[in-house]
């Protein structure tokens, strides 16, 4: 089996965090968004990993090649930004035909049934229901298979989103209808979709696409959504707890980081060498070598080398960024 991870986007709804930080290096839960990914597929038995990149690839693969110098790992560049199926494509045009993959999108963390992958018995894919179907990609279910899917309908024959999470048994089932939609240029919603080429597979092919039950399912795409799945790891997921009279359970603190004269948590992530001093965090994630003084801070994510002094409120800033004498109670503008 080969794994297939696409990161390449800029990942823009994440910005400001994103100008300093890849998506996938983004901290969450003391670990990183690509550290979780690679913890949830250490059950499995993958030949290689081939993760597609682009923007601020080169950071990614320095990172990953430092902390995980034993994983089996091709590097493929994403040169244009054409779409999820796009770049399914580009880092599967080596992979044999006879292969059996698993792609995986790269800003979402799964607990998934990773036996029944692993037994390769059957082409899955991952999907939940949603009150609002029509931001995701759809699947229509008759008789326990995927008999259509489409991605973001006006009209959704279902509520069955589709998470992020496929195992194709033959690569050679799907990727020639990935090629066919690149090379004829064909396009849903200006992009080339990895859910029309398996939607093409399952027409053409005749193949069965069954659903996958998947335990948890954590977001990383936004802003809030990182936020929630910093609280759900540390609540679910994290081994190490913290149990000291002024940290308040689940919450994660770097061994280098100091902590002075300060309440942390619930749910607060903070990362190497920084400080925070004569201050209250909670439901943050707090980035390394920042410095926090005399300041409270809720539902905050705050880049590497930030500095807030004197503040108040939720605030969402990038890497090097300074805080002083600032009041925002309101989420409403960091959450756009």
């Amino acid at each position: 089996m080969k794994v297939i991870i696409p990161i390449a986007g800029c990942g823009t709804r994440l910005r400001p965090l994103t100008y300093g930080i890849p998506k996938p290096l983004l901290p969450c839960a003391g670990n990183t968004v690509l550290g979780w990914i690679f913890k949830s597929i250490s059950f499995l038995s993958a030949s290689e990993i081939i993760m597609v990149i682009g923007y601020k690839g080169n950071e990614i693969r320095e990172w990953v090649e430092r902390l995980y110098p034993k994983l089996l790992i091709r590097w493929v560049v994403q040169k244009e930004a054409r779409g999820l199926g796009h770049a399914i494509w580009t880092g599967g045009k080596e992979i044999s035909l006879d292969e059996d993959i698993l792609i995986y999108l790269g800003d979402t963390i799964f607990d998934a049934d990773w036996e029944r992958i692993q037994s390769g018995e059957d082409n899955l894919i991952a999907v939940r229901e949603v009150e609002d179907p029509r931001r995701f990609g759809v699947v229509k279910i008759e008789d326990g298979k995927v008999v259509d899917m489409v991605e973001k309908p006006t009209h959704p024959p279902s509520n069955l989103a589709i998470l992020g999470l496929y195992y194709i048994k033959k690569w050679g089932s799907l990727y020639p209808y990935l090629n066919y939609l690149v090379e004829e240029d064909i396009k849903t919603g200006g992009e080339h979709q990895l859910t029309d080429g398996l939607r093409l597979m399952i027409e053409k092919e005749n193949i069965t696409l069954k659903v996958i039950p998947v335990k948890g399912w954590f977001d990383c795409g936004t802003k809030k959504n990182l936020l929630e799945t910093n609280a759900a790891l540390l609540k679910n997921y994290l081994e190490d707890k913290m149990n000291k009279d002024w940290i308040k359970s689940p919450s994660y603190i770097a061994n280098s980081a100091e902590i002075k004269d300060s309440e942390i948590g619930p749910y607060v992530s903070i990362g190497e060498n920084s400080v925070v001093k004569d201050s209250i965090v909670t439901n943050s994630i707090i980035g390394s070598e920042v410095e926090v003084s005399n300041s409270r801070l809720f539902n905050s994510i705050i880049g590497n080398r930030a500095k807030i002094k004197n503040a108040e409120g939720s605030f969402i800033i990038g890497c090097n960024a300074i805080i002083s004498s600032q009041r925002r109670i309101s989420e409403k503008d960091n959450y756009k």
